[in-house]
């Protein structure tokens, strides 16, 4: 497999036409060196916008129509367009449209040719190519190097699945370690992810959607899990209509899933410290409050709390050292909590804490803790071991609230009543 891809990617780069493999959203999954330079493609293929934005006389949903009208009829489509490149300039082509393997419609193969410019050959040929590939095999080899998928086939009377080695490589099994049973295949899904696993693909058996899709995690064989989406298409049915026979592709998708990860902690996460952020915490707050509306015997309750004298440390010891300190309390208030606390930063110096399934008697107990703590535990910076204090105020969510804004102002109250008593104090506001 390895050395067809390789011998795949040498036609691929080094035929005289530009082009391009697409995926089925129009997406370019990759470009050869005359396609780069014609569209001026950045180095950065993460920067590729879809083919659609090159061509001026067809949008997007013009070339999802072609490339679904390319899928049904099971032929190339050729048309000429009016095109720009990435750095604006105009030129018309002819675009020639097939997809990359006749059992599937996931991944397509794009020629483009100037209009004007020489051609010395028709842009594909009826006999082998010279590595002594048919066009139909070179197609394949294409979609197995341009999308990096894995490929399955399954007999549903048999029940037995057929790997390609970049199944296996995907989860990291040799040909040898993963049998050719499906019972293996659904033993390796994660147990959170085996509900949809199932779903979809008996909605897909059932005629119920066009084509099975599903992201879901798999045991790899090192431990750990490794996200994949699988996707598929019945490809025979007997005659009384049940499927008899599945072909798909499974695709590494655990770049995509960290990156999205990522994504959602820069959205919720304050930097600084890796606690939540305001937005994030004022969110989980209005959910614990539809949750004590809901059941009004429930408790929870709201900490505020606040780093006393913070702007001295920051004049004395510099901004970096007052990093260091902010940090080191959210290590240590981290150290005080539960797993189903939520902690937050809210502000420069001012930190909340919302606790579920707390009383307020609780509340003061955990409070005082972690007061005590944080006066024990000075922040060793390189300036210097930089003693601090935490004022706290407290409140408990009720029924009546409104809106987190309602118990954030009571508990708000408290902590001026804790620092106007002297700072270095918990106090507890009326509800």
């Amino acid at each position: 497999m390895e050395k067809a891809a390789t011998g795949a990617q040498v036609v691929f780069n080094n035929l005289p036409l530009p082009l391009l493999s697409l995926g089925i959203d129009g997406a370019i999954l990759d470009a050869n060196p005359l396609a780069r330079h014609l569209l001026a493609l950045p180095e950065d293929l993460l920067q590729w916008p879809d083919l659609s934005h090159f061509l001026l006389s067809l949008d997007a949903a013009e070339l999802a129509g072609l490339m679904d009208d390319c899928s049904v009829k099971s032929c190339p489509r050729s048309l000429e367009a009016r095109c720009r490149d990435a750095r604006g300039r105009k030129f018309d082509v002819w675009i020639h449209l097939n997809r990359l393997d006749e059992a599937s419609d996931h991944h397509f193969l794009c020629v483009l040719i100037e209009i004007g410019e020489p051609q010395n050959e028709p842009p594909f040929r009826a006999n082998p190519w010279p590595d002594g590939l048919t066009e139909s095999s070179l197609r394949w080899r294409f979609a197995l190097f341009g999308a990096g998928d894995g490929v399955w086939d399954w007999d549903l009377e048999s029940n037995d699945v057929v790997y390609c080695s970049r199944f296996r490589q995907i989860i990291c099994f040799s040909d040898a370690e993963l049998d050719n049973s499906f019972e293996q295949w659904v033993s390796l899904v994660h147990p959170d992810d085996l509900r949809d696993f199932s779903a979809a693909m008996q909605n897909h058996l059932q005629g119920e959607s066009l084509r099975y899709a599903c992201e879901f995690r798999m045991r790899c064989k090192y431990e750990g899990w490794q996200w994949v989406l699988a996707r598929g298409r019945v490809v025979r049915r007997n005659d009384d209509g049940y499927p008899i026979r599945v072909v798909g592709t499974l695709s590494d998708i655990g770049a995509r899933k960290k990156l999205e990860y990522e994504l959602r902690r820069m959205a919720t996460t304050d930097f600084l410290t890796g606690l939540y952020n305001r937005r994030h915490f004022i969110s989980r707050m209005a959910d614990e409050l539809a949750r004590i509306r809901r059941r009004p015997n429930q408790h929870a309750a709201l900490l505020m709390l606040d780093l006393d004298y913070f702007k001295n440390i920051n004049d004395t010891y510099g901004h970096s050292a007052g990093d260091l300190v902010l940090q080191h309390f959210a290590d240590t208030m981290r150290s005080c909590l539960r797993r189903i606390d939520l902690p937050a930063r809210t502000g420069g110096e001012e930190f909340a804490v919302l606790l579920p399934g707390t009383s307020e008697r609780d509340a003061v107990v955990l409070a005082e803790r972690l007061r005590r703590k944080v006066k024990s535990t000075p922040a060793v910076t390189p300036e210097a071991i930089i003693a601090m204090t935490v004022s706290i105020g407290i409140t408990v969510l009720v029924p009546d609230d409104t809106c987190p804004d309602s118990a954030l102002n009571r508990a708000d109250l408290a902590l001026y009543k804790a620092k106007n008593n002297g700072r270095n104090q918990v106090a507890v506001a009326a509800v």
